[in-house]
């Protein structure tokens, strides 16, 4: 990836891992959307997508959704709106507390969320099958790993 990625953010003439993890992200978001579109289904933005993918279960607030995706309360409302007047989420008052509201997927969401599981599982093997098993098993490894806290400063 690094020839083609495009990045001028480099140290001592090496990319720099956050841009390049950014990329891998946009990589498999593109190969996402891409595979949902090729099933009927609508697209959906990055930020939609990431917001989808931070449900939980029984149901989750618009500002814990926010603060999972890492995105201002307005943005994650915009994207729950949106995804809310496409049929994938709906909200429903919080029994534990009358102020909140709790978002959760319809059952056309929690179909494309399944049809988006298989399509990112199936990039996995695309890339497997590009670089290597034992590369994508050393990249899930060191992605998954216990990285601690940021810098101090951060």
């Amino acid at each position: 990836m690094s020839e083609r990625s495009g990045t001028t953010m480099t140290h001592h003439g090496k990319p720099l891992l956050g841009p390049l993890l950014r990329q891998a992200f946009r990589w498999f978001a593109d190969a996402t959307i891409a595979d949902l579109a090729a099933k009927g289904m609508p697209p959906l933005s990055i930020t939609q997508m990431d917001i989808f993918t931070k449900l939980d279960p029984g149901g989750v607030t618009i500002s814990e959704l926010a603060r999972r995706s890492g995105i201002a309360r307005q943005s994650a409302h915009q994207a729950v709106r949106e995804l809310v007047k496409a049929g994938v989420l709906r909200i429903e008052p919080d029994p534990s507390s009358t102020r909140s509201k709790l978002v959760l997927p319809t059952e056309a969401g929690l179909e494309r969320l399944r049809v988006a599981r298989r399509s990112l599982a199936e990039a996995e093997e695309w890339l497997a099958d590009r670089l290597g098993d034992s590369v994508v098993e050393q990249l899930r490894a060191a992605l998954d790993a216990d990285w601690g806290p940021p810098h101090p400063a951060v």
